[in-house]
């Protein structure tokens, strides 16, 4: 297996694919959300990868191979990430450029 990508670089990636994807699988209110209120309160973060993962991609998500990356609209007043648009599990392994998304509609 040849180095894994680091987080950063497994954000941007995720981010990218969500600004890809979003169209489609969010409401078109939550698309004009995101993105009229990204500049102030958009956020892409690293969490640790959740429980439920396993039964959502049919597989035993190994946690030192995948990230899991949430994105969305922070709260100004706790400075937390309320507002998750999409949840993605991200492959850190170049050789293996998957990942799996849970959209806020799911």
């Amino acid at each position: 297996m040849s180095e894994l990508i680091s987080f950063d670089d497994a954000i941007e990636a995720a981010y990218d694919i969500f600004l890809e994807m979003a169209p489609d699988n969010l409401e078109p209110a939550d698309v004009i959300l995101f993105t009229a209120q990204f500049d102030d309160r958009g956020a892409a973060e690293l969490v640790e990868v959740g429980n439920d993962w396993d039964d959502q991609v049919g597989f035993e998500v190994d946690k030192e191979i995948y990230a899991e990356v949430r994105i969305g609209l922070v709260n100004e007043a706790n400075d937390e990430l309320d507002d998750v648009f999409a949840r993605m599990l991200i492959s850190l392994d170049p050789d293996n450029k998957a990942c799996h998304m849970m959209w806020k509609r799911d």
